[in-house]
């Protein structure tokens, strides 16, 4: 086995717009750098049989940038793009490299793809001789299930209404496992890179935040490779049900805390995990198309009231959206009917735990549904990776109503099809 490990810093030098809130100016300063960070994982030193992972300080990125940067890393490493994963590690802190509200900062998405692309040139260049362990761990106490009922049996999200208000009923639960791969120098056992899985929605610094930051996870990443003497790497989970404590958790004395809680569970799931320099890096990859969600006649004319109101406007917000931004959404997908999804995915596979790629957010329940069928004993989604197509709630969510299924892309019948298409790659990478 061969490794090696990049960490780029993708800060942008100028005031940007930030992704994941609604805000109403630019960035004014930065709290702490945000990072490209980066391993080539290789069955061979010259890193012709290798995976590239990026882990990229931002809310998300689309796939037209994605698929910039793969081929500009082809044409720097000779790495082909069905072996390169790009995900967002979903700092809602980070610049809009793909624009959920604002417009897209395409000057500084420009200068991303060239830092992604040299990152992973840097990463490849680095390459040595190692050694790799995968273990799990939990962590139990940041990812809260944010789908309630409340007294009227209305959807509530976590942010809607404190906890000790009258919530009657949790619609579902979090993912606590933690899932980490290990690298480590085959002489000395040193580590040299840790990368680490959680579902999490790192928006500790919400809408009323002006600075770049790359939230907790961010922390979580800086505390791991400090204490270790390594590179740490961050990749979200199926997180599109779960989020961080809105009540208790939001200044920066709280990005530590949680922070420092995910750094802890990486650390104890670390102790005692053997590598072995023998493993081999198994790999497959899947395309296929999901219809678009079909916006109703009446969403549209419920669309149309706000918008003689609004004149396609809408306010900044802390947490969530205004009806003002529904309707403009509304809109935006009724445009869009008739263009279906493309999803692609890419599996890897070190021993008998499995990694596997999806452009968007999942509901959590969907990734525990594909742990569950996997035929790996352990299997981890890097969720926000290789492009962008939004949430994808389950069915009966859908049914249920709340902020993401009002603001989803996709249909009804998603969930299932990500579901079934998923473990038939995991399958494919597990027999090969």
């Amino acid at each position: 086995m061969f490794a090696g490990t990049d960490r780029t810093d993708i800060t942008p030098a100028y005031s940007v717009w930030l992704d994941g809130m609604i805000r109403d100016h630019k960035s004014e300063g930065v709290h702490d750098p945000i990072y490209a960070h980066t391993v080539v994982i290789s069955n061979d030193k010259d890193a012709n049989d290798c995976m590239a992972i990026v882990s990229l300080d931002v809310c998300v990125i689309g796939t037209p940038s994605v698929d910039k940067a793969k081929e500009l890393i082809t044409q720097k490493t000779g790495i082909f793009h069905d072996r390169v994963i790009i995900a967002a590690t979903h700092s809602h802190s980070g610049p809009a490299a793909f624009g959920i509200f604002q417009e897209m900062e395409e000057g500084y998405v420009n200068e991303l793809i060239g830092l992604i692309a040299g990152s992973v040139a840097k990463a490849k260049a680095n390459i040595r001789p190692a050694a790799i362990s995968c273990c799990s761990g939990r962590e139990e106490t940041i990812s809260h299930y944010r789908r309630f009922t409340d007294v009227n049996g209305n959807i509530v999200m976590y942010w809607e209404q404190d906890p000790t208000e009258g919530r009657i009923k949790v619609l579902g639960k979090p993912d606590p496992e933690v899932g980490v791969m290990k690298v480590v120098d085959p002489d000395t056992n040193d580590p040299i890179c840790v990368l680490f899985n959680h579902a999490g929605h790192p928006n500790v610094m919400s809408g009323d935040n002006y600075m770049i930051s790359s939230d907790y996870t961010g922390a979580a990443a800086r505390i791991v490779g400090e204490k270790l003497g390594c590179e740490a790497i961050f990749v979200n989970g199926a997180q599109g049900s779960v989020d961080m404590d809105n009540w208790r958790f939001r200044d920066w004395a709280a990005v530590e805390i949680l922070g420092g809680r995910l750094a802890d569970a990486v650390i104890a799931a670390c102790k005692g995990s053997e590598a072995s320099k023998s493993t081999q890096i198994k790999f497959a990859k899947t395309g296929y198309i999901l219809p678009r969600r079909q916006v109703t006649d009446q969403e549209i004319a419920w669309a149309d009231e706000v918008l003689k109101q609004t004149g396609g406007s809408f306010a900044a917000v802390a947490d969530g959206v205004g009806d003002d931004y529904k309707a403009t959404f509304y809109k935006k997908i009724r445009n869009l009917q008739g263009q279906d999804i493309r999803i692609n995915q890419i599996a890897f596979s070190i021993g008998d735990t499995a990694f596997i790629s999806f452009p968007g957010e999942l509901f959590t329940e969907i990734g525990l549904k594909i742990k569950a069928r996997s035929p790996f004993k352990h299997t981890y989604i890097i969720g926000l990776a290789n492009g962008y197509v939004g949430y994808v709630p389950t069915r009966e969510a859908i049914g249920q109503g709340g902020y993401e299924v009002e603001t989803r892309h996709v249909d009804e019948n998603a969930a299932q099809a990500i579901e079934d298409m998923s473990i038939k790659l995991l399958e494919t990478c597990h027999a090969s």
